[in-house]
């Protein structure tokens, strides 16, 4: 996961004070501000080792990224349920950064770095939430400096996620990572000002 600065800890807390205020008790009131990233499958703590050094030397090769705080948005998940979050801009360093990223960690699914402020909440409660947060305007940056990988144990029903180990950005400048030699280049339209990265 990647973890914002105090200040946008101590102000993700008060928003999610306030939501529990106004629908009462939540899922996700409690976590600790944060941009998740992927989750791993269970392996044993020794086997993960050598892949968590390779991986940091790797992210040693990135460098830190500023991140701005845009507002509110959510995500629906089906009919019956929804996830409100603080948005993040996207501008194209921001793109090409988390691209690399995704491409280092070898992954291939979508994703939308947010941090979550009401997970997976039914309909009823959004309703109620959403037209306080959609009129909140909150612009925050910060820097995230270091990747946090976090470990539980396997059949701990009530075990909560604990900190593994920090992996830390440190290059000057962003380099995005070679195409396999046997790719074929692409040519990418740019006709109408947008490219998409991931």
């Amino acid at each position: 996961m990647l973890s914002p600065n105090d200040r946008v800890k101590a102000l993700v807390k008060e928003h999610k004070q306030y939501a529990s205020e106004i629908i009462g008790k939540y899922e996700s009131m409690h976590s600790i501000a944060h941009i998740s990233i992927k989750k791993m499958p269970r392996q044993k703590a020794f086997m993960t080792e050598p892949a968590l050094l390779t991986l940091d030397k790797t992210l040693r090769a990135m460098p830190p990224i500023t991140l701005t705080i845009d507002g509110f948005d959510y995500f629906n998940h089906g009919e019956d349920y929804k996830t409100i979050y603080a948005k993040l801009r996207s501008n194209h360093l921001t793109t090409l950064w988390f691209k690399t990223l995704k491409k280092h960690l070898n992954m291939k699914e979508f994703m939308v770095p947010h941090i979550t402020i009401a997970r997976n909440i039914p309909v009823a409660q959004f309703n109620q939430l959403w037209p306080h947060f959609k009129a909140i305007n909150w612009v925050e940056n910060f820097t995230v400096n270091e990747l946090t990988v976090l470990q539980r144990e396997t059949f701990a029903t009530f075990k909560y996620w604990e900190d593994l180990t920090k992996l830390p950005f440190e290059a000057r400048h962003l380099t995005e990572p070679a195409a396999p030699k046997h790719a074929p280049l692409k040519t990418v339209n740019m006709h109408n000002g947008q490219i998409s990265l991931f």
